[in-house]
This record gives C-alpha cells, sequence and structure tokens, in this order.
C-alpha cells in the first residue's frame, strides 16, 4: 500500500509520518510511506497512491486534492487544515476525513480506520 503525507514543514511530516509508521505496525499494516514537502512534487508522482494525507494547506491542499481525484478516483484522500474552510469543499471531492489542526495521534488512527474500510 502506497501512502503519502503532503506537508510543507519538515518537522510536521516527520510527526505524520511516524504516527502513521505507528499505526501500521500495531494493526499490520503493510506500507511504504512517501513525504512531499511541495505541491510540485505531489503533482509530479505518477506512481499509484492508496491514501494521501493532503496537509499543504488552504488552496493548495485542496488543489491538490482535486487533481487527485481527477487523477485516482479510487485514493483514500484526507484533507489536514487549519480551518475548517475546505472541510465542506473535501466532502464534495469524496475525501475520505478531514483533520483540524493540530494533528494528534487519534486523528491518524481515526482516518486510517476510515481508509482501510474494506480493504483486502
Amino acid at each position: 500500500m502506497n501512502i503519502a503525507v503532503c506537508e510543507n514543514s519538515a518537522a510536521a511530516a516527520e510527526q505524520l509520518r511516524g504516527w502513521i509508521e505507528q499505526y501500521c505496525r500495531l494493526y499490520h499494516v503493510p506500507a511504504i510511506l512517501r513525504c512531499f514537502s511541495s505541491s510540485a512534487a505531489f503533482s509530479a508522482w505518477r506512481e499509484r497512491l492508496h491514501i494521501a494525507y493532503l496537509c499543504f494547506g488552504g488552496s493548495a491542499g485542496f488543489y491538490q486534492a482535486r487533481q487527485l481525484r481527477e487523477r485516482d478516483p479510487e485514493c483514500k484522500i484526507i484533507l489536514v487544515d487549519d480551518t475548517q474552510a475546505y472541510a465542506v469543499q473535501g466532502m464534495r471531492l469524496h475525501c475520505t476525513d478531514f483533520i483540524l489542526r493540530p494533528v494528534e495521534f487519534r486523528h491518524v488512527v481515526r482516518s486510517m480506520d476510515l481508509a482501510l474500510r474494506g480493504w483486502q
């Protein structure tokens, strides 16, 4: 399973990555995590993603979610933002979850549980 963490802040990306790895270890989920620190790097990625945490924030995060949804309707998208402004728009894109910062481990557990429903 390919999981992307898209986050401008290296520290925040590392923390989120660590929590996802911890979840995968606890629940025996085989995963390869990829981190992207810019919208351009994420847009250039062409391999299939099963789960994508889009934490770029604001319109950049929403734009990436829209592009990813057009490219891969099956990818489970989790939007992460400082405000709730993009939560409704994210649901219109059929995002799996929306996390309002600050992100905590329990949020990662919920979003991973939602994303993995029905996973074989």
